[in-house]
């Protein structure tokens, strides 16, 4: 019997972690090759990860909604035949131990640094290795890690015969108390303790002592480092936030945190337009879309937006990840489509829309709408949007204050249609009205902006066939 080392794959360009959303099989399963093992989601999209050889599951890496980082393993299988030798455990394609160790350090910290009482125990004896012999063999992963731990890889003891530092030796590191004597000298030092990520809270003004500190992700104190759980009442059912979900919490809060918000609506008479609505729809031709108004708006949104590119554009503020400073305005309209799911929102990309026709919209809003609900979509249709529209049709409410997807600068929300009386040339007669909002980035986009803006689309939205003069 053997062994063989299956590791997460990079799936992607630029990913070095992913969230293994769900499990497909359990330890002692025995399952074939190419059987579906685990669904592994990134910033980019969702994909089914499947067993590259037969045998009995061994191990799995984590539990449902944890994140591994790209490398790592995921499964251990139990298979007919010898060991696997090391060199032969990563899929193939994720290249040689040297070509990883020159790789230049990524951000792809595991999901949590505090190592626990579980931290996976030594196996054998650790390798001695001198120091001072060049560079130490570890993944970008690892050393990534390492760096934001404050630890020295040379003062790591491993369980690999090559010398090579993995995320199991820097756990156990850290468990054994090593670590705050490694950090403690200004020597080993590799960051800065009182160094703070790029749009993260300052370090405190009071004076450092003469001895580094050591911030509390590095100390090694499990008992005090692991949270506590929160009870839980007799009458909570309490659900994981994995996958798609946890994706939105995280954009969520990030465009909160950096973007300072503000909304603006207007009251839009929409008579004129659904009339329009209901001419074009009569006189269609059967291999047409029924029209909605949703198309409508979209090109009145894209005739506006040529007058004001500012809104149709993405404003990179210097945040972790992103060089700052500037505003990039588009010619082209990509429009991000808001779209509900029985997973939660996504937002699919209606590219160039100001090249096409109301029914060309309509077919294609349909097409991204069903490729989001069934998760049918690929990353080009999910990337590359310059500003986003989101409306809730009927359920629209009376005003909403939608949440800007950053980067980009703007978001546009047109409210449900409504019936209203209202007072002209002394008559009472009845009227269509829509509320419109838009929330703005105030660090790139005044409130006067906003207003004029909101202005011409309104005049557009009141008389429809001026929409089409262009």
């Amino acid at each position: 019997m053997g062994t063989y080392h299956f590791k997460l794959p990079d799936i992607g360009e630029g990913v070095v972690e992913a969230e293994i959303t769900a499990w497909y099989v359990s330890v002692g399963d025995t399952v074939e090759e190419d059987q579906p093992l685990a669904d592994a989601m990134t910033d980019k999209a969702t994909i089914e990860l499947t067993a590259p050889v037969a045998g009995v599951i061994k191990t799995v890496a984590c539990e449902e909604g944890d994140v591994l980082a790209v490398g790592a393993d995921l499964v251990v299988f139990t298979t007919e035949g010898s060991d696997t030798p090391d060199d032969e455990k990563t899929l193939e394609g994720q290249g040689s131990q040297e070509a990883e160790i020159a790789a230049p350090i990524l951000d792809d910290t595991p999901k949590s640094e505090v190592v626990t009482a579980e931290a996976t125990p030594m196996k054998r004896a650790p390798i001695a290795r001198s120091i001072s012999g060049g560079r130490v063999k570890a993944s970008p992963a690892v050393r990534s890690r390492a760096m934001r731990l404050n630890v020295d890889l040379s003062t790591v003891a491993t369980q690999d015969e090559d010398g090579r530092v993995s995320h199991e030796d820097l756990d156990a590191f850290l468990f054994s108390g090593q670590a705050a004597q490694t950090a403690s000298s200004p020597a080993r030092a590799l960051v800065s303790p009182n160094s703070a990520p790029l749009g993260s809270a300052p370090p405190s003004s009071t004076p450092p002592s003469s001895t580094p500190s050591v911030s509390a992700a590095s100390t090694p104190n499990p008992a005090a480092a692991k949270p506590t759980d929160l009870p839980l009442e007799s009458d909570e059912t309490r659900t994981k936030v994995i996958g798609l979900r946890r994706v939105i919490a995280t954009r969520m809060s990030d465009a909160k945190r950096y973007i300072p918000h503000f909304t603006y609506v207007e009251e839009i008479d929409v008579t004129a337009l659904e009339a329009f609505r209901a001419r074009a729809n009569a006189m269609k031709s059967d291999d047409k879309p029924k029209l909605t108004v949703l198309p409508l708006i979209i090109r009145a949104l894209a005739v506006t937006l040529e007058d004001w590119p500012q809104f149709n554009a993405r404003y990179h503020d210097g945040s972790p990840g992103l060089e700052g400073g500037f505003l990039r305005q588009f010619t082209d309209l990509n429009l991000g489509i808001a779209t509900q799911t029985d997973t939660g929102l996504i937002v699919p990309v209606l590219k160039k829309a100001q090249t096409l026709s109301v029914w060309e919209m309509a077919l294609e809003i349909a097409r991204l709408a069903e490729g989001a609900r069934t998760n049918q979509l690929g990353t080009e249709a999910l990337t590359g949007a310059t500003t986003t529209l989101t409306s809730l049709g009927p359920l629209g409410g009376i005003v909403t204050t939608p949440v800007i997807n950053r980067p980009e600068v703007a978001i546009f929300g047109p409210n449900k249609i409504r019936k209203i009386l209202a007072l002209e040339n002394g008559q009472v007669i009845e009227r269509k009205v829509m509320n419109f909002s838009i929330s703005c980035d105030h660090r790139v986009i005044d409130g006067y902006d906003a207003a004029k803006m909101m202005q011409d689309l309104k005049a557009r939205l009141q008389d429809p066939t001026s929409i089409f003069l262009l």
